[in-house]
């Protein structure tokens, strides 16, 4: 259909057409489009919705038919038009191709086969939306929200026996909280499992809205000559603008749309026993916690372990370091991550180590090297010993260690002509620190707690080494919870609640796939994040898999920690450690597949 008739079909079914704009809808939109055929497709095998957005009057001027303007910088930092998988030039939906590509391809599925490096869309022609007259392939979206504001509840949809109607209700006296119907009118829209419904006396409103929070509420009809409803009970559910204050909703799968049997996999893949060379072994999991739209979904923990007890990063924490720097650079601390480090480091002006800029450090290509040994070992345990093994009595100073005893390593130096220097190395992630430390003039963690942790609602420690340096590489101390916070803010770009905490561009910079380690891996690195090769979703990853899984499109977050004890009663490696046990056996891509493949809408 034309967006005319597609409208006119759409406002007499009671519905509208959609315009895609969230990261989430698009997601939603290409799994749509997996699951029907109705995809455009032109001459060089792209296939894509088109949805009317268009810039034919005015070049650069987007706007959806009914002319309403199309605000692509404030929508989503992540790519929504365009950019599909393979498809990594300049040139996107909007791309303004020759300046004769008008209309937006939405939803991209794939592009056309005889794209490549110099004839990135194909030839003019090939893509059959140029003049903007094909035919619309389209989703109705049907309002059935209900709302509660100045006495007035107003249902948009509900179903009552066979029909489905539009309903008004208005606060009324009674000796808890009443409400009177006032007004019903018929509508034709289709029932789902999400409607509304009236049976057993009982009207069940799935999602109700009130100053800025999301509720399901049950009112049973007391008087059916006057038409008298009380409400029975409240609680709070899950949306894309729910956040959790000091506690969390805890909803069923399916009120989230997830199956609960292909998520209990998951949860059975973090606690059951495997067995390995024939040995039954324990995955030593204490804590396991899956949202969905800020939500609980799944949770679970080991023998005498809650939602209240501690869990630890180990290198997770670099992601937090991560998002300090975006931090950082957002309110001008920092002016560029492509400025050379030395700008702040003393030591490291006028040698070699110069050279290095904060975005190599951040994308663990510093081009230096530890001396003597794996700074993964010597930084947090203690000095190697020529034998190879640690000396724990000769803590590791970490700032001196990482700036003063490394050198460059000419194989990795991409100033030298390295092809590849890619080398995780803890010491670069405690640089950075220093850097965030010296431009804030505060403390890491004074800095951390100001505005992320208590931006958040997190609760944290962050541990020191024994000459008092906080650790950027490691050691923070929260609940699984308090994790998931983290990870819910990145799956909402940065935004906690009304505020924005972390810009969404640095979000979508941050965990962009940049190093692809090995060509059989299926993720890779970014700044302090592991992201998958698809670009879809990414993790936070620490020793021993406590790790913070993280898919914005779907709105879902999945944190998974070890067990814990802390010997000592310090947060600092001068007399205290974490003591810490590996998973038998974990696989991110399969514990985390099964989390995504449980959504079912």
């Amino acid at each position: 259909m034309s967006w005319t008739d597609a409208s006119k079909f759409a406002g007499e079914k009671s519905g509208a057409l959609v315009k895609i704009e969230s990261f989430q809808e698009n997601t939603f939109l290409r799994s749509f489009m997996s699951q029907t055929q109705t995809s455009a497709s032109d001459g060089g095998g792209s296939e894509y919705f088109w949805l009317g957005g268009s810039d034919i009057d005015i070049e650069g001027d987007w706007r959806w038919s009914d002319r309403t303007k199309i605000d692509t910088s404030q929508i989503t930092a992540y790519d929504l038009w365009g950019k599909g998988p393979g498809f990594n030039t300049q040139y996107g939906e909007p791309d303004d191709f020759m300046d004769n590509q008008d209309c937006l391809a939405m939803g991209v599925k794939s592009w056309p086969k005889k794209a490549d490096a110099t004839n990135y869309l194909g030839k003019p022609g090939e893509w059959n939306d140029i003049s903007c007259e094909n035919k619309l392939a389209f989703v109705i979206e049907y309002d059935t929200s209900a709302n509660f504001d100045e006495g007035i509840l107003q249902v948009k949809h509900l179903t009552a026996g066979e029909k489905n109607y539009r309903a008004t209700f208005s606060i009324t006296p009674c000796r808890t909280i009443c409400l009177k119907l006032t007004s019903a009118k018929e509508v034709n829209i289709p029932s789902t499992d999400l409607s509304n419904k009236f049976e057993f006396d009982t009207l069940k409103i799935k999602k109700l809205k009130y100053k800025d929070k999301f509720y399901e509420v049950n009112l049973r009809l007391t008087d059916s000559e006057n038409l008298l409803f009380e409400a029975i009970n409240s609680n709070l559910t899950s949306s894309l603008q729910t956040f959790p204050s000091t506690s969390w909703i805890v909803v069923e799968p399916e009120e989230v749309g997830m199956n609960s049997d292909k998520l209990q996999e998951a949860v059975n893949y973090a606690f059951d026993q495997v067995t390995v060379d024939g040995e039954s072994l324990s995955q030593n999991t204490q804590g396991l916690v899956i949202i969905r739209h800020g939500a609980v979904v799944a949770e679970k923990y080991a023998a005498e372990s809650t939602k209240d007890t501690i869990a630890t990063s180990w290198s997770s924490a670099k992601s937090f370091t991560s998002a300090l720097m975006g931090v950082a650079l957002d309110k001008g601390y920092i002016s560029s991550i492509d400025i050379p480090a030395a700008d702040f480091i003393e030591e490291w002006k006028n040698n070699e180590s110069e050279n290095v800029l904060i975005k190599n450090l951040l994308m663990m290509s510093s081009g230096l090297k530890e001396k003597g040994g794996n700074d993964g070992l010597v930084m947090y345990s203690g000095t190697l010993k020529e034998d190879g093994s640690i000396d724990y009595s000769k803590p590791v100073n970490n700032r001196t260690f990482s700036i003063q005893d490394r050198e460059v390593d000419p194989t990795r130096a991409h100033w030298r002509g390295a092809n590849y220097n890619w080398n995780y190395q803890n010491a670069d992630t405690q640089v950075i620190g220093e850097i965030i430390e010296k431009t804030t003039k505060m403390n890491l963690y004074d800095f951390a707690n100001s505005v992320l942790f208590s931006k958040i609602g997190m609760t944290a420690s962050w541990w020191k080494d024994a000459f008092d340096n906080y650790m950027p590489w490691c050691c923070i101390d929260a609940t699984t919870r308090d994790f998931a916070r983290f990870g819910l803010l990145y799956a909402r770009e940065g935004k906690w609640e009304q505020e924005t905490i972390i810009s969404g561009k640095w979000v979508a910079e941050s965990t962009a796939l940049t190093t692809s380690i090995t060509s059989s891996l299926p993720y890779g690195y970014g700044y302090f994040w592991w992201p998958s090769v698809s670009n879809e979703w990414f993790m936070a990853l620490g020793s021993r898999s406590n790790n913070i899984y993280v898919h914005p499109g779907l709105d879902l977050v999945a944190v998974r920690n070890s067990t814990l004890e802390i010997v000592g009663d310090t947060n600092e490696r001068k007399n205290s450690y974490h003591l810490t046990e590996f998973p038998a056996k974990w696989d991110h891509i399969e514990f985390f597949q099964t989390v995504i493949d449980s959504v079912v809408h």
